[in-house]
């Protein structure tokens, strides 16, 4: 029962953190007990903000309309995050979600992705940037691990490739979380798979690392055109 779900939200126009990625992967954990998945890989995705923000010194001052998304595989946490919301909108304060949409997976094949968070790319203590020679590599084993993880067929899985998609617009952005700092890529990825569920799933679980954390948070390009 995967589930890609992009939420619309009431932003109050004060200052919120640099950090609140990691603020909003936080309120993800303590709304759902029943997530088990603490250590290790990551097998949900949170995604960023969309929507016009100003920069300060001292954090972002978001406008509206503005939109969030996250992503669930399990049936478990999915369900009782959309009760959490349902009883308290209220995710951070000053941002309410609401009136969710699910964000379907578009066909079989290959399809881009819009880099919703920076897509964290580890080679062993390294960070890798989009343009490296082992990024696709990486994020294609980081994947392929994460379906494992949720018991997908190695059949399936083994046919899945994921490769960032450069643009003249692709850079490297340094996301602070907790006391580390950690250097993502908002770079558009090509998703190689058989079928539109995988698809659905490699959406829901995001790419990289600490996608729990507000990181590697992917959507098809044409939503993120809306």
């Amino acid at each position: 029962m995967s589930m890609k779900l992009q939420f619309d939200l009431d932003i109050e126009p004060r200052l919120h953190p640099f950090n609140y990625g990691e603020l909003l992967g936080r309120a993800f954990y303590d709304r759902t007990p029943s997530y088990e998945h603490h250590e290790g890989l990551s097998l949900h995705s949170v995604g960023w903000i969309r929507g016009h923000a100003d920069v300060t010194r001292h954090g972002y001052v978001f406008g509206e309309p503005a939109t969030w998304s996250i992503g669930i595989p399990e049936k478990g946490p999915l369900e009782e995050f959309l009760r959490s919301v349902d009883e308290n909108p209220e995710l951070l304060g000053g941002i309410a979600a609401h009136s969710p949409t699910v964000v379907e997976p578009l066909t079989a094949g290959t399809t881009t992705y819009f880099a919703e968070s920076p897509i964290l790319v580890r080679e062993h203590d390294e960070h890798l940037a989009f343009d490296a020679p082992t990024a696709g590599e990486r994020l294609t084993a980081t994947t392929r691990d994460k379906l494992d993880a949720l018991g997908v067929p190695e059949e399936a899985t083994r046919q899945v490739e994921v490769r960032f998609a450069p643009t003249e617009n692709a850079k490297t952005k340094v996301v602070p979380i907790g006391d580390l700092k950690f250097k993502g890529n908002l770079c558009p990825v090509e998703v190689e798979a058989p079928l539109p569920e995988l698809h659905g799933l490699v959406m829901s679980v995001g790419l990289g690392g600490l996608t729990g954390m507000g990181m590697g948070a992917i959507i098809p390009t044409s939503y993120a055109r809306r």
